[in-house]
């Protein structure tokens, strides 16, 4: 962790935001992914949600596939200051292009809800592990309840957008969330 990382945070009222962020994405047409980014006075400093199946606008990039949720928090923002001492929060796990941005920024602290077996960075490296992600505190999944209505809402999509092997690996992370789809 970086030595101007926030304190602790409530980290399911953050997370609730994302799924709430998450949701709203579904209604317009993209995939359920949300963010925040959460300042060490605990205030939300930017809101992010995935916008793959909406069109681009002047203020958002769209329609395309680096629209993710994190992308679209990072973007708003520009450049950071004192990024060791902020927390981005997703609803889902953060995948290499959202997470390498994450540590390219400098982020001190990532925490998400819900596990992403195929499509999530952790699948492929080991976040405390790599040079550029050592200074980055990671908190996966610091609540069930939270991590399951995550699940639940990205369940449909993992299936939609995922290959065969994809969708297994939810399955066996998730099978009751992946029931009946």
């Amino acid at each position: 962790m970086s030595e101007s990382a926030s304190p602790p945070l409530d980290h399911a009222r953050y997370l609730r935001e994302t799924l709430r962020l998450a949701e709203e994405s579904v209604r317009l047409g993209s995939a359920p992914v949300g963010a925040v980014l959460v300042n060490r006075n605990g205030n939300i400093v930017a809101r992010g949600r995935n916008r793959t199946g909406e069109r681009q606008t002047a203020e958002r990039v769209g329609g395309a596939p680096v629209a993710h949720a994190e992308m679209d928090l990072l973007f708003q923002v520009g450049e950071l200051r004192d990024p060791g001492s902020l927390t981005l929060y997703s609803s889902l796990e953060p995948c290499l292009m959202c997470g390498g941005a994450c540590a390219l920024q400098g982020i001190g602290r990532v925490v998400w809800a819900t596990d992403d077996p195929w499509g999530g960075s952790g699948r492929l490296l080991a976040w405390e592990h790599h040079p550029a992600m050592q200074h980055t505190d990671v908190v996966r999944c610091p609540d069930a309840a939270l991590e399951r209505e995550g699940a639940r809402l990205f369940a449909p999509e993992a299936r939609r957008a995922f290959p065969e092997e994809g969708w297994q690996l939810w399955q066996r992370r998730y099978p009751e969330e992946t029931a009946g789809l």
